[in-house]
């Protein structure tokens, strides 16, 4: 299957408790679109409220919302004959039996690190009805998965700061802002609640040349001099911010994944799942990290404890050493981006 032969992909995305999976798919239709400039997508969800905040009510005429309950109708809407179906969302045998000509479902899992991947990600079988193929498409970093979401806006956009000073870049962004604020160092902070409460202290006491952005609508938190709270922003805004700062510390994989991108240190609070999955990820992430640092354990020591605790000690022996690590994180965001571009991943897959 070639992209550049259908005129249009349904997405079938069902929001649960967070914005990470409305924010890929959203950024996955985006950076196709801006490959494909006739592909219409179809987005099927359950969040349109989310959906609209996204793309800040400026929906582009390309794509097209339609509530996943529009499914179980009696006379749904046709199908397309290539479907992405996202993080495990259960694939609508009834709906597709009703319509017998062949369909692709790309079934997307999340994001991993972990070598197993490769025993997964583009798997293959045929559905009962004989006509619908499922592939399975796993993103990751590693070599054997499906890459990472490289937004070709954001890119544009980055190169296009590069070669003004970086604060002409951020004033230019966020308009004029007073003072000097815009001369000082910037780390943006997006983290689950609890941790925030744990490492707020840790910003209001470096009140010296840092200016922590708070992102993800925080209401409870009084703006100083130095903690800032930043309004939400679209995906690809988003995006191009993170790559103005000095450091990123993120929540969530999107958030992750763009902040390796950007080229700067990141920090990971990395989503603690009540079965202790999550720290088998944490090990993953270290692995995959460990080759670029060459000895240096710092970065190790720092990542895992942050992951594992989320303490204020932690944030602020990041804050005194990120920026001993900057030459790394460029190192890898230029390896990510010639071996790891997702879009160019899921055309190859395609096409077998």
């Amino acid at each position: 299957m070639n992209l550049d032969s259908i005129p249009s992909i349904d997405f079938h995305v069902s929001v649960i408790d967070n914005y990470g999976d409305m924010g890929f798919a959203l950024n996955l239709a985006l950076s196709l679109h801006e490959r494909y400039p006739s592909l219409r997508i179809r987005f099927f969800s359950d969040d349109s409220d989310l959906f609209r905040k996204f793309l800040m009510g400026n929906i582009p005429g390309w794509v097209e919302y339609m509530p996943l309950s529009a499914l179980d109708q009696e006379n749904p809407p046709h199908p397309s004959e290539l479907i992405c179906s996202f993080f495990d969302h259960p694939l609508p045998k009834v709906y597709l039996l009703k319509f017998p000509y062949p369909k692709t479902i790309v079934s997307f899992s999340y994001f991993l690190l972990h070598a197993g991947l490769e025993s997964l990600h583009g798997t293959t079988y045929v559905l009962e009805s004989g006509y619908d193929r499922v592939i399975h498409f796993v993103p990751s970093l590693l070599p054997g998965g499906g890459g990472i979401i490289i937004n070709p806006e954001i890119e544009r956009r980055m190169e296009k700061t590069r070669k003004s000073s970086v604060v002409e870049a951020r004033r230019d962004f966020l308009g004029w802002i007073g003072g000097d604020v815009c001369e000082k160092k910037w780390i943006s902070v997006f983290v689950y609640p609890e941790t925030l409460e744990k490492i707020l202290p840790a910003m209001l006491a470096d009140t010296l040349d840092t200016v922590f952005w708070v992102c993800g609508g925080v209401g409870w938190i009084s703006e100083t001099p130095n903690c800032r709270i930043l309004p939400f922003l679209p995906i690809e805004e988003y995006g191009v911010f993170q790559s103005l700062c000095d450091a990123n510390i993120v929540r969530g994989e999107n958030s992750l994944c763009q902040g390796i991108l950007s080229g700067k240190p990141v920090l990971w609070d990395i989503y603690k799942e009540k079965n202790g999955a999550h720290r088998e990820k944490i090990e993953d992430f270290i692995q995959w990290m460990t080759p670029y640092l060459r000895g240096n354990t710092d970065y190790i020591g720092i990542a895992r404890d942050f992951m594992n605790t989320g303490s204020r000690e932690i944030v602020e022996r990041f804050i005194r050493k990120y920026s001993d690590f900057g030459e790394v994180f460029e190192k890898i965001s230029e390896e990510v981006r010639g071996e790891c571009n997702l879009v160019r991943k899921l055309e190859k897959i395609l096409e077998k």
